[in-house]
């Protein structure tokens, strides 16, 4: 992480003197960028889904609403340059995933990886020098639908999740509130109207989203942290930027323009861990939807119009209960078997609930055999369940 000279603060009137004055002391310590440390796209298969290892200051995932990562996960990228390693996400159906410009700018190649080991080949459309703002696209990612963006300010005390590759380990996440609002920094780039919030991120969480956590909004960009207050990070809302934005995408720079070196890109792939992660993450989303009818969260783990769609929803339908809360449910992966164009995978899982009236509790066990492959985005998705 690189220190960068003592940036020009100004606040908003809305910001109380008091607040002012202890920023600004903080600030002039030095604004550091996200940047990752490995730039180079690892050769060995990437990590599941997991918090980072004991001693860091990131929070474990596990104190993360579980449905609001399950339906950002898909959305969420890893990208390697041959300078830095950040994140990015997706914000059209032309395959284009926003991130920062400090993360692709000048770079001779950009490699996009998503959580289930799929690489692709992208390309920078837009990038600003005075903005740290920059849009790689896809085009193998063209037709995929992203997460609905937040076209309006959010006020202090909003929750929120912050999600990305911090020392690249895919889809971590943290959760916070935002903070203060309107802050602007002036350093290598121009930040304007910032959000800082309390979701702690760390190198290579540039261009990761942050989402609101009740609406499941993307609010903006997580672009920067300070060396003093390495608690709080700074986010550039994108209701501030819309408009560049689609200046770039309307009016996008053109592969003859750039100086391209396409890589070797890994296709999707199944392992043992991935897959054990995918079915283990499936189950953790159950809950929810017995809960509550109108959560299916978990229909993103699911192929669209298959016959596993159909069982999952019958599975919903059995359990669920008017008096029946779901707390937990610990499942247990029995089996895998890797085919040519799918994996098969067994599992089981005990789910635990409280009957609402008596305040009794129980327990019910599910075992099920699931049919993974992966779609034309290189996502992994349930194609058939067997419930046992």
């Amino acid at each position: 992480m690189t220190q960068k000279p003592s940036p020009k603060i100004n606040r908003n009137n809305q910001i109380i003197a008091a607040l002012s004055l202890a920023l600004l002391a903080v600030i002039a310590l030095g604004v550091y960028l996200l940047m990752g440390t490995d730039s180079t796209a690892p050769e060995t298969k990437p990590q599941p889904s997991q918090p980072l290892e004991s001693g860091s200051q990131m929070p474990e995932a596990e104190t993360v609403l579980p449905s609001m990562i399950a339906n950002a996960k898909t959305h969420v990228y890893t990208l390697y340059s041959d300078l830095e390693q950040g994140s990015g996400f997706l914000i059209n159906t032309k395959g284009d995933i926003l991130t920062n410009a400090h993360v692709v700018l000048d770079a001779s190649y950009i490699t996009v990886k998503n959580s289930d080991g799929q690489e692709f080949n992208g390309h920078v459309i837009g990038v600003s020098d005075t903005q740290d703002l920059a849009i790689v696209r896809v085009d193998e990612l063209a037709g995929k639908e992203p997460l609905e963006i937040e076209m309006e300010p959010v006020a202090i005390g909003s929750p929120v999740v912050a999600i990305g590759s911090p020392h690249d380990q895919n889809n971590t996440a943290t959760t916070g509130e935002i903070t203060a609002i309107d802050l602007d920094f002036e350093d290598q780039y121009q930040y304007n109207s910032l959000y800082e919030m309390n979701a702690e991120i760390a190198q290579g969480s540039s261009g990761g989203p942050l989402i609101a956590t009740d609406t499941g909004k993307i609010l903006g960009i997580n672009s920067i942290i300070l060396e003093e207050k390495p608690g709080s990070g700074y986010t550039i809302p994108i209701y501030t930027v819309w408009d560049q934005l689609t200046e770039w995408v309307e009016n996008p720079i053109t592969t003859e323009e750039q100086e391209i070196v396409l890589q070797d890109v890994k296709d999707a792939y199944f392992a043992d861990d991935l897959l054990e992660n995918f079915i283990s993450a499936y189950y953790e989303l159950m809950p929810y939807s017995l809960n509550d009818a109108d959560s299916s969260y978990y229909l993103s783990y699911i192929l669209p119009d298959s016959e596993a769609e159909q069982e999952a929803t019958k599975l919903i339908d059995e359990y669920a209960g008017p008096d029946r809360i779901y707390d937990t449910v610990q499942p247990a992966i029995t089996s895998i078997e890797v085919n040519e164009d799918s994996a098969t995978v067994e599992a089981e899982a005990e789910f635990t609930y409280r009957e609402e009236t008596s305040g009794e509790s129980s327990t019910v066990s599910h075992e099920g055999v699931y049919t993974v492959v992966i779609d034309e985005y290189g996502d992994y998705q349930i194609a058939d369940i067997a419930n046992e």
